[in-house]
């Protein structure tokens, strides 16, 4: 898995096309993206098993070992992979092919350049909520390790109590509750609190001293 906090994409471009590859390089170049490229579908699959990629723009039709071939090797090393084909010899049948076997786009050669590139910013923009998803539930997790921490160091109820939940101190569930996600109301606060209980983030008890809590504070603010 990438590290969450890297910015960087990593974008394998892999055609048998010289040509073709070198200008797709060229057309999804920008500085948080690097790019590695490849004539091969052999070499290509070797280059997945030595090196993380985010995203994968592939030919489905090349000597020896093909896009579909390509594909399932990428997945299977990295489900999180996103991969775009791009053919040739488009047909419904390769076409849903490709998608049964997890490609995120299918794109039909002659394509203009602006399809590519839009193409790729809507990959990259997924595999950015994927990364920042994964930030958030790490931080969450954090928190509530530190909580049993706490519970087991200082007599659980009493010290949990006096906790403000959502306080800059446990950052996870601050960003849970900033308007930027969502909207700054009781109900989806508590709407929140029982999607960790749900997951098993929070223990029944722990999840009603929260909402207590919430309500607390709510009626002291009014």
């Amino acid at each position: 898995m990438a590290n969450v906090t890297n910015q960087q994409i990593n974008i394998f471009i892999v055609d048998d096309e010289k040509a073709v590859a070198d200008i797709l390089k060229d057309c999804i170049s920008d500085k948080e993206r690097s790019i590695a490229v490849c004539y091969d579908g052999l070499e290509g699959i070797e280059h997945i098993q030595n090196n993380f990629c985010d995203l994968i723009i592939v030919d489905l039709v090349m000597p020896k070992v093909g896009g579909l071939d390509v594909l399932k090797f990428a997945k299977k090393t990295n489900p999180d992979v996103l991969v775009i084909i791009i053919t040739g010899y488009a047909s419904l049948e390769t076409a849903i092919m490709a998608v049964k076997e997890g490609a995120y786009d299918y794109i039909k050669k002659p394509c203009k350049l602006e399809e590519i590139r839009i193409a790729v910013d809507n990959a990259i923009d997924k595999i950015k909520l994927l990364r920042e998803n994964r930030r958030l539930l790490k931080e969450i997790k954090d928190a509530y390790h530190e909580l049993m921490l706490l519970k087991k160091e200082k007599k659980a109820d009493k010290k949990i109590s006096s906790i403000n939940f959502f306080s800059s101190n446990m950052p996870s569930l601050h960003y849970l509750y900033n308007n930027n996600f969502f909207p700054n109301n009781t109900v989806d606060k508590l709407q929140a609190l029982s999607l960790l209980r749900e997951s098993g983030s929070l223990t029944e008890s722990e999840f009603k001293t929260f909402k207590n809590n919430l309500l607390k504070m709510i009626n002291h603010e009014e």
